[in-house]
């Protein structure tokens, strides 16, 4: 059967972040339910589900900001009962079918430290590549985790100096400046030492968040 894109409504995002989010991310990597909500109602984000009839496979979560062009992927993943089964794959290809008029795709994968978790970052790495990402050659930093890039352009008019633009204003426009100096670096500064990355819990306070209940 074959995979189709959907827009998810609001309980649909609520109930993936408390299943199948919390499960594939760690804390300092997931954003709480609240700030994907008040991004949603800004019109600066769109998840959509991967679904097969009626059966939700996989998700991709988008991050739309100021350079329309140009789209993040905030979170991708396969549903744990259908990971390992080449649907990764398709999801990106549907999204670049889906978004066949913009010049880019961002995506943002974490980079190797040489931990115990090398492995698995360096197969996301691979994964991209694969799916024909483009890796770009500025990193970022973000929240004490380092990130490295890549794009895809679907229209093939994506450039890297265009979607450094895009990446840095997308981020701009959602967080005043006094986070932007302390906890986001794109593009990042390699001479700068890396902060322990942590929870975004009770690290940042913006206005509307916090009226959901939610401390970021």
């Amino acid at each position: 059967m074959s995979l189709e894109l959907r827009q998810l409504t609001l309980e649909q995002l609520r109930t993936l972040h408390a299943t199948e989010l919390h499960e594939a991310f760690p804390p300092e990597e997931l954003k709480p339910i609240g700030a994907m909500e008040e991004l949603l109602r800004r019109g600066a984000y769109h998840p959509v589900g991967a679904w097969e009839g009626e059966d939700l496979v996989g998700y991709a979560l988008l991050w739309t900001g100021p350079a329309s062009g140009y789209v993040l992927v905030d979170y991708l993943g396969v549903t744990a009962l259908r990971r390992s089964q080449g649907l990764g794959s398709q999801i990106l290809r549907l999204l670049g079918e889906t978004f066949q008029d913009r010049d880019g795709i961002l995506v943002e994968s974490e980079a190797p430290q040489g931990g115990e978790q090398d492995a698995l970052q360096r197969r996301r790495l691979a994964f991209y590549a694969r799916c024909g990402f483009v890796p770009l050659s500025y990193d970022c930093l973000l929240f004490g985790v380092h990130y490295r890039t890549f794009l895809l352009s679907p229209n093939g008019k994506g450039t890297e100096a265009a979607a450094l633009a895009a990446h840095q204003a997308l981020y701009a426009a959602q967080f005043p400046p006094e986070v932007l100096a302390r906890y986001i670096q794109i593009p990042r500064d390699p001479a700068a030492p890396l902060a322990a990355p942590g929870s975004w819990a009770g690290k940042i306070h913006l206005p509307g968040w916090e009226e959901k209940g939610v401390s970021v």
